[in-house]
Parts: structure tokens; C-alpha cells; sequence
């Protein structure tokens, strides 16, 4: 049984191609996304209310690879994803929404600190391996501990 418990940091990807190739494979897989409040989300930017029929919990959470305050969950509908890979990662820094988590059976199985340019990814090593074939650059793989 190959275990998936594992996690391997990039702080490499500023290329979007990089970033939408990753983005995709995970979003395929993903139940939840999770985003971080930078802002009030009281007064939200037009783009992000279209997405509110998606809103499944807004709280605050300890249990993230990185809470930081008020996190906004949503169900991956096609309008989701559609605006998730509208934006290159970059735009992710110190936008309303930040740090982009994606969740499959309640757990985090890609998650970013964008201010940071970490992106910590659950992979095999043969996972590992091949992404950064591909040219990433994912350092070993370590257990994550909340």
C-alpha cells in the first residue's frame, strides 16, 4: 500500500504553467477548497460574492497546514475551479482570498502560504519524483504534524 500521509514543500513555483499543471491534477481530485481571509469578508470583490451559493463553512481553524484567522471552505463546482485557475499564483499574494487549500476526505492535500511562495504537496515519492522531472522542484518527503 503506497502511503500518502506525506507532504514535499516547493517554494519554486512562480511560473504559471508550473502552477496550473500542479493546480489541475489536484482539483481533479479535490473535494473542498479552503482560502484564507486576508480581508473583511463581510465586503467581498464582486468575483468572490458570485461564488457565495458555494459557501460551505467560514470559521476559524487551528488544524490547517496554515490557519492564519478566518478561512472560507466551498464546494469545487465548475464556477469554482473556472475562477481558482483564472488566476496565476502570484495574484494569490495578499489577495482577499489567499492561501489556497485543497481538501480530499478532510484532509489537506495541497496547500500554499503565499507569501511565503510555499506549496506543500501530499505525494508518493514516486509522485515527487516525477513532478520534478517535469521541473518543479519538491524537496523531500516529510510528515506533516498539526
Amino acid at each position: 500500500m503506497i502511503e500518502k500521509n506525506l507532504f514535499a514543500l516547493s517554494e519554486s513555483i512562480d511560473d504559471n504553467e508550473k502552477w496550473i499543471t500542479l493546480l489541475s491534477s489536484y482539483l481533479e481530485r479535490a473535494d473542498f477548497v479552503e482560502f484564507n481571509i486576508l480581508y473583511d469578508s463581510t465586503n467581498l470583490h464582486p468575483e468572490l460574492e458570485a461564488l457565495k451559493s458555494d459557501l460551505i463553512e467560514e470559521g476559524e481553524r487551528t488544524d490547517k497546514i496554515y490557519a492564519s484567522g478566518v478561512f472560507r471552505r466551498y464546494m469545487i463546482k465548475d464556477i469554482m475551479k473556472d475562477f481558482i485557475l483564472s488566476k496565476p499564483y502570484k495574484s494569490w499574494n495578499n489577495y482577499h482570498f489567499e492561501d489556497l487549500s485543497l481538501i480530499k476526505d478532510g484532509t489537506e492535500i495541497l496547500a500554499t502560504i503565499t507569501q511565503k511562495n510555499y506549496v506543500f504537496a501530499q505525494l508518493t515519492e514516486e509522485e515527487r519524483k516525477e513532478l520534478n522531472e517535469q521541473g518543479f522542484e519538491f524537496g523531500e518527503l516529510q510528515e506533516f504534524k498539526k
